[in-house]
Order: structure tokens, then C-alpha cells, then sequence
């Protein structure tokens, strides 16, 4: 249906057609690491409410807007990310959200990595650096770095939480595969990372005496 070169071009037309709009994304990707250093229940919530619009923003503008029309999957991908971040808000408004503490130093430390480490990914396979990778614009930077929100998470809604992330990484993986995009492979593999990565800094139930 379409070619690496028709792909990647994506990125470049979101960037310029939204300038200077995706400096909220930017914006949004500082605060989420800023209201994690807190240790209070607001913070959390807030950090979170943050990463639900990222869910939403990039799968209705990148995947509905711009990839769904050459490749009608990717649409059906984007209202699922629409949803996955009416899922997250969910859990924010009705007590998905944990109020122990956790490790949240290394939890930004990954966050940081994330988004400013993935976004570079298709400006290596383009060779444009119009073609950055935002956190909150394109869907496979805001994917691995959402699942981090893992770690602040109860778990009942840590299960729902999981089926589109890892949908959207076998889809994905299978596409970059065969337009042979190879960098790109490191995003659905950095999505399975940062499910670990919560796993591991989501503070454990503590043991009664008995």
C-alpha cells in the first residue's frame, strides 16, 4: 500500500502542518517527569491526565489523520489509542491510581530516556530532523513511553491498560519489518521494556504479620 519514504514522510508533514503547536507536546513531556518527583496522590493524577491526552492526541492526529487514510488499520489503531487514553482518565477519576510510594527516580530517569532517546528514531531512518518523533504526536514514542504509567497503577486496570500497547507492538513490529525500517523496530521493543520497567518500579503489596 505505501512505501518507507511514504511513511516516514508522515512525520514531517504532521511536524510542519501543527507548527509550533507540538511545543505543548514538548511542554507535556517535561511536566509528566516534574509531577512524578512528588510523592503526593494530586501529583500522580495529574501526571497521568497529562499521558491520557498524549494517548489521544497522537492517535487521533497522527493515526486517524494521517496514517489511516493510506493504510486503514493504522485508523482502527487510532481510535484504540483514543480510547486507551479515555481508559487512563478512567482510571484517574475512579481510583486507579495507587497511593503508595515508589522508586520515582528511576521511573523519571526512564521517562527521560524515553522521550528524548525514541524521538530520534525516524529522523535516522529519514535523514530529516523534521521527522521527530514527539512524545504525544507520534504513536510509537507516546506508546512506549505511556506504558511507564504502568508503575502508578492498580491492578485491575493495569490489564486493561496492556491489550492495545501490545497489539499496537506486534502491529507494528510487523510493519516496520516488512517496509525494513530497522531502527524503528527499537519502539515496539522499547514498548515491551517499559512494561517491565513498571512492573519492576511498581511498589510491592506490603505482608501482614500472619
Amino acid at each position: 500500500m505505501f512505501g518507507p519514504q511514504v511513511f516516514l514522510r508522515l512525520f514531517v508533514r504532521i511536524n510542519q502542518d501543527i507548527w509550533p503547536w507540538q511545543l505543548l507536546a514538548v511542554l507535556v513531556a517535561i511536566a509528566v517527569p516534574a509531577l512524578l518527583l512528588k510523592q503526593d496522590g494530586r501529583s500522580r493524577r495529574m501526571a497521568l491526565g497529562l499521558v491520557s491526552m498524549a494517548w489521544i492526541a497522537s492517535g487521533y492526529g497522527f493515526l486517524v489523520g494521517y496514517f489511516g487514510p493510506i493504510n486503514w488499520p493504522a485508523g482502527w489503531f487510532g481510535w484504540a489509542f483514543v480510547v486507551q487514553g479515555g481508559l487512563l482518565a478512567a482510571a484517574v477519576l475512579f481510583g486507579g491510581v495507587h497511593e503508595r510510594r515508589l522508586r520515582n527516580g528511576p521511573l523519571v530517569l526512564c521517562w527521560l530516556m524515553a522521550v528524548c532517546g525514541l524521538l530520534w528514531l525516524p529522523v535516522v531512518e529519514a535523514g530529516s530532523w523534521q521527522a521527530i518523533a514527539l512524545f504525544g504526536v507520534a504513536p510509537g514514542t507516546t506508546a512506549a513511553t505511556g506504558m511507564l504509567a504502568l508503575a502508578l497503577m492498580t491492578g485491575s486496570w493495569r490489564g486493561l491498560y496492556l491489550i492495545v500497547p501490545l497489539l499496537w507492538s506486534l502491529f507494528s513490529a510487523a510493519m516496520f519489518w516488512v517496509l525494513k525500517t530497522w531502527w524503528l523496530l527499537l519502539l515496539p521493543m522499547a514498548t515491551l521494556m517499559g512494561i517491565g520497567a513498571a512492573f519492576w518500579f511498581s511498589p510491592r503489596q506490603g505482608r501482614s504479620p500472619g
